[in-house]
């Protein structure tokens, strides 16, 4: 049986007298049937997820070790936003207009004294990650611990190496970036 796929709407926005406000992303993914054979098992629109401080995600695979082949394609769903070494995580983001984007810290996220939320150095962070970003829409700002910082706007690419850092969005529009994140080892 032959799968017709319909054209990509890509990361699209919802009207906002919607019940949700967030985002719908188009993920198509592929696997293997019992065969061994290439198909296509999924086709669906994935929902972003508000996280306070930062605007939402849409999780599109998260996966805390290598994959195996071949596989029937099944997301592992690994929990958490940050992969420990060998997982990655694939998320789309949509990040708020405001001051500094400071969402609540997770276990994975390494702070300093001063980068609490409400604090002078907030959403400062760094974690055991490479991270692979692409800016989709919007502007956004990348500040490193030193104070350098430097400005992205859409079709930049960021590799982020386990950095301290922080992200503004420039202006008064959301800015959405997909990023791939990879668990690395840090001495």
């Amino acid at each position: 049986m032959k799968t017709k796929l319909q054209p990509s709407k890509n990361v699209t926005l919802n009207k906002p007298d919607e019940k949700r406000q967030g985002m719908k992303v188009r993920t198509v993914v592929t696997g293997h049937d019992a065969k061994g054979r290439a198909v296509f098992v999924r086709d669906e629109q994935v929902d972003g997820m508000p996280i306070p401080g930062l605007g939402e995600l849409a999780f599109l695979w998260n996966a805390n070790e290598p994959a195996t082949y071949p596989n029937a394609g099944n997301n592992p769903a690994a929990p958490g936003i940050f992969p420990p070494l060998g997982g990655i995580r694939f998320v789309i983001g949509t990040y708020l207009p405001g001051d500094f984007i400071a969402p609540e810290p997770t276990p994975e996220m390494h702070l300093e004294d001063g980068d609490e939320l409400g604090r002078a150095n907030a959403g400062f962070h760094r974690t055991d990650t490479t991270d692979f970003g692409v800016v989709l829409s919007g502007n956004l700002a990348l500040q490193l611990d030193d104070g350098a910082e430097v400005s992205l706007a859409p079709g930049d690419v960021l590799i982020e190496n386990g950095t301290r850092h922080r992200w503004r969005v420039v202006g008064n529009v959301s800015a959405t970036m997909a990023s791939f994140i990879i668990g690395a080892h840090r001495h």
